[in-house]
């Protein structure tokens, strides 16, 4: 049995990465699939390969505007949305004394405020028993050297994914995964060397408990069951996907 079939996705930084992964998997799975990014070339790259019911859409989630006009497309094609995974995200590597400004905005107005602008625009026009899943971090959870922006971010939105939970526990289930080392593009361009890579490799098998980098198709299939009526009393949790390293 597909265990999304009939129902409609819309999936934010879906064309690499996790959410990729996601996007193919909740395809597969009978899902029509709404594929959201700001690489049209890549979008459309994603709905090529994916092969079935999906839609690129161009758009900014840190830009309310743009974020309201791709809900109103979504609903315009298939007329409904019953699944919201908010996975857009970018990081800033610095220590916080030089950590800019605008820097420091850009993270927070992509993997925060985005989230906020899509839960804002996306949730009137949900299904009843629709789910909502939030792309977090082990960062919103525990202190990381340099990364003082995205830390940040991610810990609001584990509070905003809580807080929405609440609120909307009648109708929408709304919950939170925390990846820990997962390797994605965004990882594989911190260590575009060779010697980097190696010596990155060697710190997560020393601090890693499975001891090695985790897989986007990993995240999707906990994203999966997040978005699946298998999880209908589950909402409001925080989940790891971390290989152990948290515990």
């Amino acid at each position: 049995m597909l265990r999304l079939k009939g129902k409609t996705a819309l999936i934010t930084g879906a064309t690499s990465g996790m959410g990729e992964a996601a996007a193919k998997l909740f395809a597969s799975e009978g899902a029509r699939v709404a594929v959201i990014g700001r690489n049209e070339a890549e979008g459309e790259r994603v709905v090529k390969e994916i092969g079935k019911e999906s839609l690129f859409i161009k758009c900014d989630v840190s830009n309310e505007a743009q974020v309201k006009s791709m809900f109103d497309l979504v609903v315009k094609k298939w007329g409904k949305l019953d699944i919201l995974y908010n996975n857009a995200g970018i990081l800033v590597q610095n220590p916080v004394t030089e950590t800019s400004e605008d820097d420091f905005n850009k993270v927070i107005n992509i993997d925060l405020k985005g989230v906020f602008f899509c839960c804002k625009h996306g949730i009137p026009v949900m299904s009843k028993g629709g789910s909502i899943i939030n792309t977090a971090s082990i960062a919103g959870l525990k202190g990381l050297p340099n990364l003082a922006a995205y830390t940040a971010s991610k810990g609001g939105v584990i509070a905003l994914t809580r807080q929405l939970a609440i609120e909307y526990s009648k109708s929408i289930r709304v919950n939170c995964i925390c990846p820990g080392t997962i390797y994605t593009p965004m990882v594989a361009k911190y260590l575009k060397f060779a010697p980097a890579k190696l010596i990155a490799e060697a710190r997560i098998k020393k601090m890693v408990p499975i001891g090695r980098f985790g897989q986007a198709e990993e995240v999707a299939q906990l994203a999966l069951f997040l978005a699946s009526d298998e999880s209908s009393y589950i909402t409001g949790s925080i989940i790891t996907i971390d290989g152990g390293l948290t515990a």
